[in-house]
């Protein structure tokens, strides 16, 4: 039985080169890199906007608090990169609300936007503290379990004693 190599659509007058070429080809990353955050829509706003602003020394270039993005151009190694952070509010499984960050650098590895994250995170902590711990919700009447009947301790005062 003959076996096909993955090369086997590359013509074999490209020969080895052309191979490298195929396997070589730059890719566009489309990764994104996201974290949730329990602290207030406002506090995770301020801090995501003064990382990207104050402490990267990235111009932001365009921003929209009520939709929840900050735009930005990223400068490495003498290039700028668009990127952008977006803020979403969710909900968890437990019934919490929350802040999901998700930050978009499509030119550069995702360890930047990793990074980037990383620097929120420590910057909610730094200014804001540690995260509020937050109470079960309280749940409805409809997701109650009923209550058990109670028992009674005494016997009802019409019942003769023995």
């Amino acid at each position: 039985m003959r076996r096909r190599s993955f090369l086997a659509g590359v013509p074999a007058a490209l020969g080895c080169l052309g191979a490298a070429a195929v396997i070589a080809a730059p890719r566009v990353a489309r990764a994104r890199v996201q974290t949730d955050y329990a602290y207030a829509w406002a506090q995770v706003w301020q801090a995501s906007v003064r990382l990207v602003r104050v402490d990267l020394g990235c111009p932001i270039t365009d921003r929209d608090e009520d939709i929840g993005y900050v735009m930005f151009d990223y400068a490495d190694a003498g290039r700028t990169h668009a990127g952008s952070v977006e803020l979403v509010r969710t909900t968890g499984s437990d019934g919490i609300e929350r802040v999901r960050a998700v930050v978009q650098i499509p030119s550069m590895p995702s360890w930047v936007e990793r990074m980037i994250l990383d620097r929120l995170t420590r910057k909610l902590r730094d200014d804001f503290g540690e995260p509020p711990r937050l109470a079960r919700p309280v749940r409805s009447e409809r997701e109650r379990p009923a209550d058990p009947p109670a028992e009674p301790s005494d016997p009802p005062a019409d019942t003769p004693a023995e």
